[in-house]
């Protein structure tokens, strides 16, 4: 196989796992809407960076961060995000209701427009009273110099340290997630990176066709009739237009690509006449066709259409972008901006 060939069944198989991938992770995304995953995780990480108990309850009712809340604050409905300014203003006003309550005295002396002393005063006294959040919110005042605004600052970094965990968290629980996502795809839709290798490397035609495709993928920002949204560490789809992203891997059939299952194609099943048995048995002999007699190999071809699946949609991005401008072909040029008239 010449160099070109190589790098054209390259692409093609990268571009295979890039479609897998982009469809993974909407049905990802899908999930995470449907269940409240995303604010599940930031509920677990506020628990984790308040520590106290009574001050995490009392934050989630405190209205700045309750009017977030798409059902009772607390519940399953959690919002995915909750801005650093509009925490530190949450945590500090629960504190200084907390410390009113521990001293009437400081109640009465905060009546008025809160300092930066009041604010020191109060987390003194949560502190004092047992509650861990005033240990860690304490250094980061005193780090401010009597200085209110670089407080907040502060505080806001602190919260934001925490939530960069809770990303962490996040992003580990999703890889995982889509190697199971993945390997749901690759045997319903019958990825076998196995006998995909095997067809590119036979088929000059079909090779040429998916380096194509992948080609304008890169340049068009679209696979098919669906649009990409490329951002710097993520390239995903509307959740809406993944059925349209199924449509186009079913598509790649027609290219002479060993994908799909022939045995359920509508107009076939209806020629045939066909019952449900008889279509369970046509698609088992046609899977153990493919196969070549060795389930084994069938078996690993999906596993590693999952596994590849599981690195993410940005990650075979980035390397068909490579590959595409090895190939020569590169990006559409910049338009050339006329020079201005003297």
């Amino acid at each position: 196989m010449s160099l070109t060939a190589f790098v054209e069944a390259l692409i093609g198989l990268v571009f295979i796992y890039f479609v897998a991938s982009v469809f993974a992770s909407a049905v990802n995304e899908l999930l995470a809407q449907e269940l409240g995953r995303r604010g599940k995780f930031l509920r677990e990480g506020l628990v984790n960076v308040v520590g106290d108990r009574w001050i995490y309850l009392r934050l989630i009712n405190q209205p700045l961060i309750s009017s977030l809340y798409r059902d009772v604050p607390g519940k399953p409905l959690t919002p995915s995000y909750i801005p650093a300014a509009g925490f530190v203003d949450a945590l500090l006003d629960t504190m200084l209701s907390k410390a009113r309550q521990i001293d009437p005295k400081f109640a009465q002396e905060t009546e008025g427009l809160v300092t930066f002393r009041d604010v020191r005063t109060a987390v003194a006294l949560c502190k004092s009273a047992g509650f861990t959040t005033g240990d860690a919110i304490l250094p980061l005042l005193d780090a401010a110099r009597g200085d209110l605004g670089v407080a907040r600052q502060n505080i806001a970094a602190w919260y934001e340290s925490g939530m960069d965990r809770v990303s962490g968290w996040y992003k580990k629980y999703t890889r995982r997630l889509l190697l199971v996502i993945g390997l749901a795809i690759a045997v319903l839709c019958n990825i076998d990176t196995v006998q995909i290798v095997s067809q590119l490397a036979s088929s000059s035609s079909l090779r040429k066709a998916l380096a194509d495709m992948g080609t304008q993928a890169v340049q068009d920002r679209k696979v098919g009739d669906v649009t990409l949204v490329v951002g710097p560490d993520e390239v995903k789809i509307a959740p809406e237009q993944a059925r349209q992203l199924a449509n186009t891997l079913a598509d790649l059939e027609k290219q002479g690509l060993p994908v799909g299952y022939s045995c359920l194609n509508p107009a076939k099943i209806e020629a045939d006449r066909a019952e449900v048995g008889q279509v369970i048995s046509n698609c088992w002999t046609l899977t153990k066709d493919q196969a070549g007699g060795s389930w084994l190999l069938k078996i690993a071809g999906w596993l590693l259409t999952a596994l590849a699946i599981s690195f993410g949609a940005p990650f075979w991005f980035d390397l068909l972008n490579r590959l595409v401008d090895f190939r020569g072909s590169g990006r559409k040029p910049e338009p050339v901006k006329a020079a201005p008239a003297v």
